[in-house]
């Protein structure tokens, strides 16, 4: 792809326009560079995984059987079309634990979980690998603690498994084999606050990443055991769906297994959760 030097101001413009903030290694790139990137790239090798994208109306319906699409703020959301590719499109059966469609202020979309009983969950995927990457734009509305997402009913007790989560005052990204790795973001991370989230698990290289807002937080070397991650639903917002429930907005997210990502692909693909999110 040719590439060619642009006007800041016309760069700044765009940035507005889309809600998108551009990493510095694109600030002197073409916006035709730059607005062909979308996260299907994660997936063009046929990489297991989910990608949801709440602005995305199309992708939305009310009802589990995608029978009702959503059309308006304050509606639930009862089925979340995966566009990755890969059919694993999220569920919630049961009327009373849907989250709902919202617009913040600044017009970006999300699902709003309750922190009470809302949640969902995609069929069970296998990822067939030990490594795994994970980026979720998120608000953070109680410090109580709760999950933003986690690959089987309970990590504690189920080998090969990943979670992002958060404590009354940081975010969690675990990575398991057979032995739990946990990075965990620096400094006091209190409600309300938006960030856009990273976790790059390794199992064969013991390595467990957190980036917030496009830095690295925490990178843990623990031994993680032996193994690839499982086969496991995704459970959003929940544990298995009976507790850490989230109080809060899930703007975007994306797992994916496969392949270590390149720095690149990881601050094109946080920019681009950014721009729905609107976290910095």
């Amino acid at each position: 792809m040719t590439e060619w030097t642009v006007n800041n101001k016309l760069n700044a413009w765009y940035q507005k326009q889309y809600h998108i903030k551009l990493p510095k290694q694109y600030e002197t790139k073409s916006l035709l560079y730059f607005s062909l990137y979308s996260p299907a790239d994660l997936f063009a090798g046929g990489e297991p995984g989910v990608w949801f994208d709440p602005s995305d109306l199309t992708t939305l319906f009310q009802d589990s059987a995608g029978t009702t699409p959503v059309t308006a703020a304050g509606q639930p959301v009862g089925r979340m079309l995966d566009k990755s590719g890969r059919g694993n499109h999220a569920t919630q059966s049961t009327s009373a634990s849907r989250p709902t469609y919202q617009v913040d202020s600044t017009g970006r979309a999300y699902l709003s979980f309750d922190g009470v009983d809302d949640w969902m969950v995609t069929p069970t995927i296998t990822p067939g690998t030990d490594k795994s990457q994970v980026f979720a734009g998120v608000r953070k509305l109680s410090d109580t603690a709760a999950n933003i997402l986690e690959l089987s009913a309970g990590i504690v007790g189920n080998n090969g498994s990943i979670r992002l989560s958060m404590t009354q005052t940081q975010y969690i990204f675990t990575s398991k084999g057979t032995v739990q790795a946990l990075a965990v973001t620096t400094g006091t991370i209190t409600a309300p606050i938006t960030n856009v989230l990273a976790g790059i698990g390794d199992i064969a290289a013991d390595r467990s990443i957190i980036r917030n807002n496009g830095v690295i937080q925490a990178t843990t070397t623990t031994d993680q055991g032996t193994g690839n991650y499982l086969a496991y639903p995704i459970y959003i917002g929940s544990r298995n769906g009976t507790a850490l429930f989230l109080n809060g907005r899930i703007y975007s997210l994306i797992v994916r297994f496969g392949p270590n990502l390149t720095t690149g692909q990881i601050t094109s693909t946080e920019s681009w959760v950014n721009g729905k999110t609107g976290a910095y």
